[in-house]
């Protein structure tokens, strides 16, 4: 993320500058309901495999604890990555 100083000295440069803010906001809003929406499809076919894997070599339920624990620290760090 860029941070640069912007001298503000009038109101209609504070006005300027709010637009600025509220549209970058709004693009990032969009761009992570994009990525949210991608995530249950991604999880669903992540399981899948996991699960055909775990079967195969017979260890199932290993390989369901497992996911499900990189599934959840997958998705925290995900959400939480985007506010960086």
């Amino acid at each position: 993320m860029n941070k640069q100083r912007i001298n503000i000295t009038s109101l209609s440069d504070l006005q300027h500058e709010e637009r600025k803010v509220r549209l970058r906001i709004k693009k990032q809003e969009a761009e992570l309901m994009i990525r949210v929406k991608k995530l249950p499809e991604e999880i669903i076919t992540t399981a899948i495999v996991k699960l055909v894997s775990g079967i195969l070599q017979g260890n199932a339920l290993k390989s369901v604890v497992n996911f499900a624990k990189k599934v959840g620290k997958n998705v925290l760090s995900s959400v939480f990555k985007e506010k960086e």
